[in-house]
Parts: structure tokens; C-alpha cells; sequence
């Protein structure tokens, strides 16, 4: 009981069985230790009259919901969670017994009263199994199914080493006689390529009988069955080779942002992000502080964007009025952020997470703000930009989340000392940003401010957390 008590993912399982929500770990239990320990996915049968209140209890408990942008099916559901320890655990919940070729699942089994009942508490991890003869029947079920068609029959065989380890765990007791369950399969034994010792694919000619006997509960039309294939294929190969998109939100992404003054460690908790979530979600890194890449970024310091001098853009100092050079910079810049947000944004409509090194703010003279100040003697042309400028900010888009991080100004120019970096701002220009962005507002709905200046171990797993917490809050 104490290890239940430990673990968030059983913890989870014990709630279900408090607001009386059924539940069975129904194939896959060979891998029970390495699923709860947060190495691998628990599949999870919930009787679909019960989905309202399992989707209540995981929203309750920080699960979210990703989907799988190549293959989707009906009542079949991916939920992650992320512990104190920065374990993910990952549930695969079916509300309804969907199974077949392992890319379409074409095949929808009307057997969810008898999964309930022939589950059992397992005696060493504490949560509800089906027991041995009904996972061994389920197996020969999903044994014949995936091995129909020559696609599905090498993804069996592909996988062929897992699956004896299944069927090792489940067979040692049992005999033929003993595989009883909702569909008759003794016309089927005879070379389902199943013994004591052996597991290898069954005659085809065994798969297509039993798929047929099963053809009442496809989910699709017989004949439409090589062109899914086809197009499931298809459109793994493309997101294999081109996107390469793991898991995504349901509806659309998550922009997520962080600011603060150079040594505050903002591109070391980004790569933490990257490391931590993207196991399993698509994740897109940018950097908005300079959008306009490192071609043009030297070409501005060329014609004089750049200053060794402490008064420059997001400092305090710098508030005499801007001359027409650089008041064409300032707008050039505005309109490539508003840019980039936008085109942030766009993409984050395909259901990633966008990780962004510092966002834009709409107060002048702040880091990553407006530029262009204005006097009584400023041209027409210097208050043209400066029109410009105030319109892109206004229209820039809101971050859905920004972390403000706050050092102390010794750790911060200490930590830029050490940091490898072309251009590097001087301690001068570092202490002068680090007073004037002490109130940064940037432009997004919700913004916290992080202390980031203690032991980078805590650091890490309160902020990732905190992460965790505040997507599962907006999503």
C-alpha cells in the first residue's frame, strides 16, 4: 500500500475506485511495472457510461488530454501527468474495445460487460486486471485480428518479442479447453501459431476466417479496408520524414513564454521543457527577443543598432528622442515580432507546444517593447514610425502563459560572465536593463514571476511543475 500511496498514477487509479468508477488494465500486463513506474503506457478499459465522470476526475487530478496527429480513434483517449519528481505517466483509456490492425483499429468488440467482469485486484501492484484466462483470450483475439493483412502482419511480427513476453506471462496454466470467453475460437487453434514455449504468427488463412466471423462489428466497410491502410501509411511516412510530430493538444497549442534580463537563466529552463515534455508532445522552440535573424542582425549593427553604451532600447537612461535612423529600425523590428508572434501562432493551431525565449511587451523603453520616442521637434517621418510601431504592439498577439524570471543583479551578471556568447552585453548594460525591467508586463493573458535564483535542481522541478500546473489550469 505504501508504494499506491507514492505514486500519482496509482493514487489516480485508487480515486476511480472511490467515486466507484470501473476500470480494467486489459492487455499489455506483462509490462504492469514498467507502465506504473512511468516508463510506459497503462491501457485502461472505462465502461463508456462512466466517460463524463473519468474526464471530471483527470481534469480534477492535472491529467491532460494529447492526441496522436496520425492515428485517432473513437472513444479512445491518451492522458499524461508529471509527478514531483518529473515522471510522466501516461494513461491509454478505452471507452469503448476498439482493436485490429494496429494502425486502424477496425474492429469495435461488443465484450465491455464481460472485461468488468472477469477483472481482479492484482496482489502485487494493488489496481484491477483482467485475470489470467481472460487476458489469454483477449490475446488470441487480438493475435488472429492483427495478422490479416500484410501490413498488419509486420507490425506483429516487428513487434513479435513484446507480444511473446504477453503471451509467456499468461499461457503457463493454461490449456485449450480453458480459453472460454464471448466468441467461439476452436475453429481457430489448429495453427493460431501459439504453445508453452512459442509464439509465432498464425496462418493467415486462420486471421481472415476469424476477421470474417467478426465482420458485423467492423467499423468500416469491408472493402475500404487497403485504402485506410494505405492512407494511414501514407500519412505516417509524412509525418515520419517532414513533421515529425509526436502527441498534440485536442483543439489547439499552447504559447508559452519566458522573460527576463540576460543571466536570469531563461535558455536553460527552455531546454529543460524541450527535455522533459518533449518525450512525448511536439514541442517548437523560438527566440523573439531578435526575430530578425543573425544576417540582419549584424547588418543593423553595422548602421548603428547596437551600443556599447548603457543607453540603449530597454533601459532607463534612454529617453532622448529617436532619430530617424533608428526610428526605421524600431518599426522594422516591431513589424518582424508581430510577425513571428503571428506566425507563432498559426502553427500553434496544429496543437503544439510553442516554447518561446522572451515575448514582447507594449511599454516603451522596456525590453522587448516599443523604441521609438517622440518630442515636440520630431519630424513628421520620426512620428510616422512611431504610429507604425504603436500598431504592431497593439495587434501583437498574447502569449497564452509568460514566466517573468527574477534573479538577484549579482547572480545575473554573474552568470553572464560565464555565458558563451557573441556580442555579449556588458555588466554596465546588464545592470542597467536589470532596474529598468523590474515591472515588465508582456503582452499575454497570464504572467507569473519565477525566482530562479536558487540551486538549478529545485529550481527545475518547481518550475516544470509549475508549467504542468498552469497548462492544465488554461487547457
Amino acid at each position: 500500500m505504501k508504494l499506491i500511496e507514492e505514486n500519482m498514477l496509482k493514487k489516480f487509479l485508487f480515486s476511480c475506485d472511490e467515486k466507484g468508477i470501473q476500470y480494467v488494465s486489459w492487455k499489455n500486463n506483462h509490462e504492469l511495472n514498467l507502465s506504473l513506474a512511468g516508463h510506459g503506457d497503462l491501457d485502461l478499459y472505462v465502461p463508456f457510461s462512466q466517460k463524463s465522470q473519468f474526464l471530471i476526475l483527470c481534469r480534477e487530478n492535472g491529467w491532460l488530454q494529447f492526441l496522436n496527429p496520425v492515428a485517432t480513434y473513437p472513444n479512445i483517449l491518451h492522458f499524461y501527468n508529471l509527478d514531483d519528481k518529473l515522471e510522466v505517466f501516461h494513461l491509454h483509456v478505452y471507452f469503448e474495445l476498439i482493436t485490429g490492425d494496429t494502425w486502424i483499429k477496425e474492429y469495435s468488440l461488443p465484450i465491455d460487460k464481460w472485461l468488468l467482469e472477469n477483472r481482479v485486484k492484482s496482489e502485487e501492484y494493488g489496481i484491477w486486471v483482467l485475470n489470467d484466462k481472460s487476458q489469454a483470450f483477449i490475446f488470441l483475439i487480438r493475435h488472429l485480428l492483427k495478422c490479416g493483412s500484410l501490413t498488419g502482419r509486420y507490425l506483429y511480427w516487428r513487434d513479435i518479442d513484446s507480444y511473446a513476453e504477453e503471451w509467456k506471462k499468461l499461457n503457463k496454466d493454461l490449456t485449450h479447453d480453458e480459453l472460454l470467453g464471448p466468441f467461439d475460437l476452436s475453429n481457430y487453434l489448429n495453427g493460431i501459431g501459439v504453445s508453452k514455449v512459442k509464439l509465432k504468427l498464425p496462418r493467415i488463412s486462420n486471421s481472415l476466417r476469424f476477421r470474417y466471423s467478426c465482420s458485423p462489428y467492423l467499423r468500416y466497410s469491408y472493402i475500404s479496408l487497403p485504402i485506410l491502410r494505405f492512407l494511414t501509411l501514407w500519412k505516417r511516412l509524412i509525418n515520419k520524414v517532414f513533421y515529425k510530430r509526436k502527441k498534440v493538444f485536442p483543439s489547439k497549442g499552447f504559447v508559452l513564454a519566458i522573460s527576463g534580463v540576460d543571466g536570469s537563466g531563461k535558455s536553460s529552463m527552455l531546454e529543460e521543457i524541450y527535455l522533459v515534455f518533449g518525450k512525448f508532445l511536439t514541442i517548437h522552440k523560438y527566440h523573439m527577443g531578435k526575430p530578425q535573424g543573425k544576417f540582419i542582425d549584424a547588418l543593423w549593427r553595422v548602421i548603428g543598432n547596437e551600443s556599447k553604451s548603457p543607453s540603449i532600447a530597454s533601459t532607463s537612461k534612454n529617453n532622448l528622442p529617436t532619430p530617424r535612423r533608428k526610428a526605421i529600425i524600431g518599426v522594422i523590428l516591431a513589424l518582424m515580432r508581430l510577425r513571428k508572434a503571428r506566425a507563432i501562432f498559426k502553427l500553434s493551431n496544429k496543437g503544439g507546444l510553442m516554447i518561446i525565449d522572451r515575448w514582447p511587451t507594449n511599454e516603451l523603453g522596456k525590453m522587448d517593447g516599443p523604441r521609438v520616442i517622440i518630442a515636440k521637434d520630431s519630424g513628421w517621418f520620426e512620428n510616422f514610425c512611431k504610429k507604425i510601431e504603436t500598431w504592431a504592439y497593439s495587434v501583437m498577439p498574447k502569449a497564452d502563459l509568460c514566466y517573468f524570471f527574477e534573479v538577484p543583479i549579482e547572480i545575473a551578471i554573474s552568470r553572464n560572465r560565464l555565458r558563451v556568447k557573441e556580442n555579449k552585453e556588458t555588466e554596465e548594460m546588464i545592470s542597467a536593463r536589470y532596474f529598468n525591467n523590474l515591472e515588465y508586463k508582456p503582452i499575454s493573458k497570464k504572467t507569473i514571476k519565477f525566482d530562479n535564483s536558487g540551486d538549478f535542481e529545485t529550481n527545475r522541478k518547481e518550475f516544470l511543475s509549475s508549467v504542468w500546473h498552469q497548462i492544465s489550469l488554461m487547457c
